[in-house]
């Protein structure tokens, strides 16, 4: 082995020193698209083979080379206007022996294919679109290697509309490379989960797919975008639990099994109109259904409901409880909260399940993901729950449920956020929070209250004016804030800076969406990048209200399905895909990003 790495040492640094002056690999290759049809639907998915031709005496390294030092040969795709690429998939590699090794080399000689699904988002206009592929190939003989060259085809394909026949083309290629669109692959730059699961359905079949996708849904309580969840479904089970002894399993099981109904809804819907996946939170009555809830289940945990509330509070907020039908409903309730739960592997199913166009397959693919992002806060409803069994639970149980109470409100609070100038909201949940704390703190009573007990209440007093003290100071340190300058997105906007040959990064975000507010307030906020963002041109897009002729534009064109996204545009105005995030990233990544846009 060490003679292996000694002799690979000594091979790299001469043929790296001599690189300069040899023949660039392309003159030894050559790499073309080889369309299969000669027109492709709107709304529909394709596949698409490439060629690559390395004359006879030479090879190139696989796109898994068995050395780190060598270089991969590996392929990255766009396409216009939302025609997106999936997972790339490489032809089998052959192992050779070479003299300078002991052990054989994995190699692709000759003529090779290398394939990659392609979908055409639906509205799509009837035209051509340009698709751009860049190869980066380094071709090697059994006694030196050539610099490495990027070898690009740009071509382009023919959309046509669902009714228009389309024939076939290179029929005999495509029928021999077909084991190249079912094989587990590499991903191209910037792609989904799309492929992924596509190739687990295919050679794993439904059962393990299943139990993939409920794993992508345990990932997603690794997201911010639980974090609205988790107080909600405290205080509902907590608040409750004296009358529900014995059956909190149940009642915690229906909870789930409502917000996973109501999450599947959403995610086919979405997948198969197009529409933005927790877009629900943009209509304010929708927000208000929420808030209507909240502030009526908060009610009842102050026991106002013993003055006869009105009957629909007295049905979302407390008769219903009884039964498993009241945390049913709270869980189709929770599930619209929960729709803003995104990432790549959402998308990635969002994009299947789209281009499958199978309501019930779609429907219970949702609901696995929503069964196994749920499972967590069963164990929470049900620990939860168990609060009454602890010791002294009479007076000091309708303290807990005043203090439910108050959470319940600070959340009706922050799902009003979207309706709230922004100028007003933090002042207003900072008072609440100082209000809330003054009450349980100091004003409401316990008695016979046990030193533990009280020091608990001071605790908690001290928290929430700490916190509401935060939140008032923040707002106006907000203001003085090092902040990236960005500009309302529109198709002029983008138009007028690629014309001009800057780079661009386009923000899609919502008030509704918390990780775009993490992403504002530790990422984007970042001296660096705002030092970085001045040498570009930086859009954001706010879809926080659906149905803006220019947001639903720029969606369609960049293929958007949850926010955040943040796409990443080069000076020659083609998305850098590689770039592209969606979620929460850190700010030493997302400078990393900017850097990489800039060189």
């Amino acid at each position: 082995m060490k003679k292996i790495v000694f002799t690979l040492v000594i091979f790299t640094a001469f043929f790296q020193t001599a690189s300069a002056q040899l023949t660039p690999s392309s003159e030894y290759a050559t790499f073309k698209q080889v369309q299969g049809q000669d027109g492709y639907k709107t709304g529909g998915s394709f596949r698409l083979l490439f060629e690559l031709k390395i004359e006879e005496g030479w090879h190139s390294q696989s796109h898994n080379p068995s050395l780190d030092s060598l270089i991969p040969t590996r392929l990255n795709i766009t396409g216009q206007n939302g025609i997106n690429f999936g997972r790339v998939s490489y032809p089998p590699e052959i192992m050779v022996k070479f003299s300078f090794t002991e052990e054989p080399l994995s190699t692709y000689k000759g003529t090779v294919y290398i394939g990659v699904n392609g979908t055409v988002p639906s509205g799509l206009a009837p035209g051509e679109y340009r698709v751009d592929a860049l190869l980066r190939v380094q071709i090697c003989d059994d006694k030196v290697c050539l610099p490495p060259s990027d070898m690009t085809s740009e071509f382009k394909i023919k959309v046509v509309d669902e009714n228009t026949p389309v024939s076939q083309l290179n029929a005999e290629i495509y029928k021999k490379q077909d084991f190249l669109f079912s094989a587990v692959s590499t991903p191209s730059g910037g792609a989904g989960d799309v492929n992924e699961i596509r190739d687990y359905l295919d050679s794993s079949g439904l059962l393990l797919t299943f139990l993939f996708i409920f794993l992508g849904g345990l990932a997603l309580n690794l997201t911010p975008c639980v974090y609205p969840l988790i107080p909600v479904t405290i205080s509902y089970f907590g608040g409750q639990s004296e009358k529900k002894k014995g059956s909190v399993v149940i009642h915690a099981i229906f909870y789930l099994l409502g917000m996973a109904a109501m999450y599947s809804v959403l995610g086919v819907a979405a997948a198969l109109t197009g529409s933005l996946f927790g877009g629900m939170l943009q209509s304010w009555p929708v927000i208000m259904f929420i808030v209507a809830v909240l502030v009526g289940l908060s009610l009842s945990m102050f026991g106002l409901y013993d003055i006869q509330p009105p009957s629909f509070l007295a049905e979302m907020g407390g008769k219903n409880r009884k039964g498993v039908a009241g945390a049913f409903m709270m869980g189709l309730t929770v599930g619209i909260i929960a729709a803003p739960c995104i990432g790549p592997f959402v998308i990635g199913l969002l994009t299947f399940v789209g281009e499958r166009g199978d309501p019930m397959l779609g429907f219970t693919m949702f609901f696995v993901l929503a069964l196994g992002l749920g499972t967590p806060f069963v164990f929470l409803a049900i620990f939860s729950g168990a609060i009454t069994k602890l010791p002294m639970s009479g007076m000091w149980m309708v303290w807990i449920r005043k203090l439910f109470g108050f959470i319940l409100l600070g959340m009706a609070i922050y799902f009003m956020e979207p309706l709230i100038p922004a100028s007003v909201f933090l002042p207003l949940a900072g008072a609440f929070a100082i209000v809330s704390g003054i009450y349980l703190g100091l004003i409401s009573k316990v008695t016979n209250q046990g030193p533990a007990f009280k020091t608990m209440r001071y605790g908690l007093c001290l928290a929430f004016v700490s916190i509401g003290a935060f939140l008032i100071v923040s707002s106006v340190q907000n203001k003085e804030k090092p902040e990236i300058a960005w500009k309302k997105a529109s198709q002029a906007a983008l138009e007028s800076a690629s014309s001009s040959g800057k780079r661009i990064v386009l923000d899609f975000s919502a008030t509704w969406c918390l990780p775009c507010k993490e992403l504002d307030h530790f990422t984007f906020s970042d001296v660096r990048a705002v030092e970085l963002s001045k040498k570009i041109t930086p859009l954001k897009a706010d879809l926080t209200k659906s149905g803006i002729e220019e947001n639903e534009a720029l969606k369609k064109r960049f293929n958007i399905v949850g926010v955040p996204t943040v796409v990443f545009i080069g000076p020659d105005g083609k998305e850098r895909k590689e770039l592209r995030f969606v979620g929460f990233i850190d700010a030493d990544e997302f400078v990393a990003k900017l850097k990489a846009l800039l060189e």
